[in-house]
């Protein structure tokens, strides 16, 4: 009985060895990779009906840099340079911006249907450098799955916009261009399929979350004393960026 306890335990200790000596076959790489694919505005980004809360964001697309270095194996630390922009819904913006200086002005400003109305929108835009913790796991020889959580700095620039309205007698103008410094994260994860020692096909899911704020104004021009109070936007920039790209191992 005493023999056979203790050809277990070496038996036991044998397999825990052989673990040991494989687990470096396994252990994870360092990489960098490229990506390319689309940014799905969420939430109060992508609806419109409000110019105070609501981005009229439509769907764009998003570039990433990332790598991630682990001095242990599954545990590492991650980083992120990315880049996305994201479409104005303009007939939505146009509709109520007009109707917000129509509504909001000091004294009643009738818009004639044949007034000149010529109104100009451009991109949101926005870019992140993140770092932060990144975990993998290595489920074969050839697959890799991630899971990050990473946050920084995100530089936020709104659609510029600009709005002309021209009829007798009166010209309303608007001109809206900002940028912003904020506090932003991503979190997500992803595969990386090796296609040889050295070059994977890297797929990511990723959640990006920061806070736009910025102003609309309004001046009014030629005959006309009424003023137009400005709006001050505030709401979450959020999008689900869903990308496809190649790694670099090393």
């Amino acid at each position: 009985m005493v023999i056979m306890k203790r050809g277990k335990k070496i038996t036991w200790i044998l397999i825990l060895f052989l673990s040991m000596v494989n687990l470096p076959l396994l252990a994870q790489q360092n990489f960098a990779s490229i990506s390319f694919g689309a940014a799905i505005p969420l939430g109060d980004y992508a609806l419109t009906g409000d110019l105070s809360s609501n981005g009229y964001a439509r769907s764009g697309g998003a570039i990433k840099f990332d790598a991630a270095y682990f001095p242990i194996s599954y545990f590492g630390i991650g980083g992120s340079f990315s880049f996305g922009s994201n479409y104005a819904i303009r007939d939505s913006l146009l509709k109520d911006m007009t109707t917000y200086v129509v509504e909001n002005a000091s004294s009643i400003i009738d818009i004639p249907d044949d007034a000149e109305i010529i109104y100009g929108s451009g991109f949101w835009n926005y870019i992140n450098l993140f770092i932060g913790p990144h975990f993998s796991i290595r489920a074969s020889q050839r697959l890799y799955f991630d899971f990050r959580g990473l946050a920084g700095m995100s530089i936020l620039k709104t659609p510029d916009q600009e709005l002309r309205i021209n009829f007798p007698g009166t010209e309303i103008y608007s001109y809206t261009s900002n940028n912003k410094l904020a506090f932003g994260f991503t979190a997500g994860g992803g595969l990386r399929y090796l296609l040889n020692s050295n070059i994977a096909l890297k797929l990511g899911a990723d959640f990006f979350q920061s806070k736009a704020k910025f102003e609309y104004t309004f001046d009014l021009f030629r005959g006309v004393a009424e003023d137009v109070p400005p709006i001050d936007a505030k709401f979450l920039l959020r999008t689900l960026e869903l990308t496809a790209g190649l790694a670099y191992s090393f």
